[in-house]
């Protein structure tokens, strides 16, 4: 399957620049950032990141023309219970730093710092194909912030079998080895 022009229905510049790195020239020939295209609001009132990746998709699907790929990631921490999970960027009101501050707030000085990222995407087509898949990245939360690189969470999150947070290491390393890398080759093989 091959995708001449695909929306990325995500209003997130850093999500974009994640994507446009990891989808192969094979399955899409330009990936159209949907802010571009024009304005439309999906309220994310799914339970899950599949349901409410699939809320994204069929609308700039349907707004578009054109097939949409959409996802909803979060940050579940077992210390927790599995929060902020679903509402990872509606956590808390403000901005990326605010939610770090909150994560580490929540966390404290516990030992059990284990959390995984999980990424659901789902790409519909304008004739009503749907397709779903999902990726995860273990790891664990570190006790401050590092990095330049990444967005929302990443200064806070050191993958396994990594010794940086997502923001330290260079994109290409988190793009082999991210939640949205694990959905994306997980897409791959369903097309």
């Amino acid at each position: 399957m091959f995708f001449e022009r695909l929306v990325l229905a995500t209003g997130n510049r850093g999500k974009y620049r994640e994507f446009a790195a990891l989808l192969p020239a094979s399955l899409v020939g330009e990936l159209v950032f949907a802010p571009e295209l024009s304005k439309i609001t999906v309220e994310e009132t799914g339970e899950t990141y599949a349901e409410n990746a699939l809320l994204k998709a069929r609308a700039w699907a349907s707004a578009s023309g054109l097939p949409s790929l959409a996802d909803d990631s979060g940050l579940e921490v077992a210390a927790l219970g599995g929060a902020p999970g679903v509402h990872s960027a509606r956590a808390v009101p403000g901005d990326d730093s605010a939610r770090n501050a909150w994560l580490l707030a929540q966390l404290g000085d516990r030992e059990d710092r284990r959390a995984r990222f999980v990424a659901a995407l789902a790409l519909v087509t304008p004739e009503g194909k749907e397709f779903v898949c999902e990726g995860e990245c273990p790891g664990r939360i570190a006790f401050s912030p590092s990095g330049a690189g990444g967005f929302g969470y990443d200064p806070l999150f050191l993958p396994d079998g990594v010794n940086a947070s997502f923001a330290d290491i260079p994109a290409e390393t988190k793009n082999a080895i991210s939640h949205r890398a694990a959905a994306v080759r997980a897409l791959l093989k369903i097309l």
